[in-house]
């Protein structure tokens, strides 16, 4: 047996096709079906039951009228199909799997048996012998989490058996917006925002730095590069999610670039943001020592992040939960030394501000400071929201807004961003925050400036 799961929406089609490894091998088979629903979003990708994975299929095939322990709702969406034959001889590579009794999907629950209102059958007119590249077997009646259990049994096998007979099996779930789970469609729209964001924030900033040229820190030009790093991970994401929607299938290695891109982004601008508090260019003219400090932190950043990305959108879900929690570790605790990098550094760069008396700077840093700060207080808030809401809970009915978890981080970084694209944005007055030299500062002599420095 073996198992596919999806979040559906109502009257989506579903199509079953098999293609033999040996196509002119006498060999038949029969295949059934068994497609259930539940309302809980785990339930058929608990990793913590992904030992029993045969007893669960067997399970979700035979009964119709009880649900696993540790869940409790009341009904579920159900159907199974008739046997049916195939052969692989003569089959040209592709096989279509019909229902010959097709009937719609039903409600059970414990005390009988409710037929389920469908707008439409298309199991039922489907004919098997149509030219048309369509050929869904059932469509579901009702939002929820699917689980399309597929039984295979051989029934006539040719005189010279070799080791093992191969039976590819390729299912697709075709939802009224397109191929994307119900899940997943939500962050195509909110990427397509994001690279309008993204576009006009670009636009914007280049008209500024050209505007403004004579006067422009080298910090802005840094400032240009993350804005230009998340202008191209959103279109990758855009490009991956328009693909998966149209075609059903993803482009070989797009997914895992655009993850690289957004780790890039990212590095850069946890850098950027270290310099401009250990006050760069406004407190000291060069960086010193904290350079190799601040690439050595950037390095191990990005190498972590990158692997828990990879890992993230590897293809096993539920057999690579656990490796995916490792790989995230490492990255939480850099984040971590990152976060109290930066608020030790605002601190000192703010105090000596002070003792300065400029208050021009120092209001930019509270600005900054307090930004930070109200980031990091709704992290906190939204990871215990999610945590409490999304995670913890053995029956997720709110399937639908878990697109949010993702989308939410992109949201607090471009605020961020647009904070810091604010408060350093080219100006006439750009010279105002750059650094002035006292008497006292003759510390890094030796810096080259590599990152970036004044004009």
């Amino acid at each position: 047996m073996i198992g596919f799961a999806q979040s559906a929406l109502n009257q989506t089609e579903i199509e079953i096709r098999l293609a033999c490894a040996d196509e002119n091998a006498d060999l038949q088979f029969q295949v059934q079906y068994a497609l259930r629903s539940s309302p809980c979003d785990k339930e058929f990708f608990d990793a913590k039951r992904a030992e029993n994975l045969k007893k669960l299929l067997s399970f979700y095939f035979e009964d119709a009228d009880h649900i696993p322990d540790n869940y409790d709702y009341d009904k579920i969406v159900y159907y199974k199909s008739q046997p049916v034959t195939f052969s692989c001889k003569n089959s040209h590579g592709s096989l279509i799997f019909y229902d010959p009794n097709p009937m719609p999907m039903t409600v059970r629950n414990v005390t009988g048996l409710v037929p389920y209102r469908n707008k439409r059958s298309i199991a039922a007119d489907m004919d098997p012998l149509s030219l048309t590249s369509w050929h869904p077997v059932q469509t579901v009646p009702a939002d929820g989490i699917y689980f399309l259990v597929m039984k295979v049994v051989g029934v006539k096998f040719p005189d010279e058996k070799p080791a093992e007979y191969n039976v590819t099996i390729t299912v697709k779930w075709k939802q009224p917006h397109g191929f994307l789970s119900a899940i997943d469609f939500p962050l195509l729209r909110f990427y397509i925002l994001m690279c309008i964001f993204y576009g006009t924030l670009a636009l914007v900033w280049m008209v500024l730095c050209i505007k403004y040229y004579k006067d422009i820190l080298r910090i802005q030009y840094w400032i240009g590069a993350v804005i230009i790093l998340g202008m191209i991970e959103k279109a990758f994401f855009l490009a991956e999610y328009s693909t998966m929607n149209n075609s059903g299938r993803s482009v070989e290695g797009v997914l895992e670039l655009a993850e690289l891109v957004s780790c890039a982004k990212r590095t850069m601008s946890r850098v950027l943001v270290i310099i401009v508090s250990v006050g760069y260019g406004v407190v000291k003219p060069r960086l010193g020592n904290t350079l190799s400090q601040v690439a050595g932190v950037g390095l191990v950043y990005f190498v972590f992040c990158a692997i828990e990305g990879l890992a993230r959108v590897s293809k096993n879900h539920v057999e690579a939960a656990k490796q995916k929690q490792f790989a995230a570790l490492p990255l939480v605790i850099t984040e971590m030394v990152i976060f109290y990098w930066i608020f030790t550094s605002l601190g000192s760069t703010m105090r000596t501000l002070k003792l300065r008396r400029n208050e021009v700077k120092l209001t930019v840093y509270r600005h900054f400071m307090n930004t930070l700060v109200f980031a990091a207080v709704a992290s906190v808030i939204f990871m215990v929201w999610s945590l409490a809401y999304h995670i913890f809970p053995t029956c997720l009915k709110d399937w639908k807004e878990l697109w949010v978890d993702t989308a939410f981080w992109h949201v607090l970084f471009c605020f961020i961003l647009v904070v810091i694209v604010i408060l350093w944005r080219p100006s006439v007055n750009n010279q105002r925050y750059a650094f002035t030299p006292l008497l006292d500062d003759s510390e890094d002599e030796n810096d080259q400036g590599l990152l970036f420095g004044i004009d």
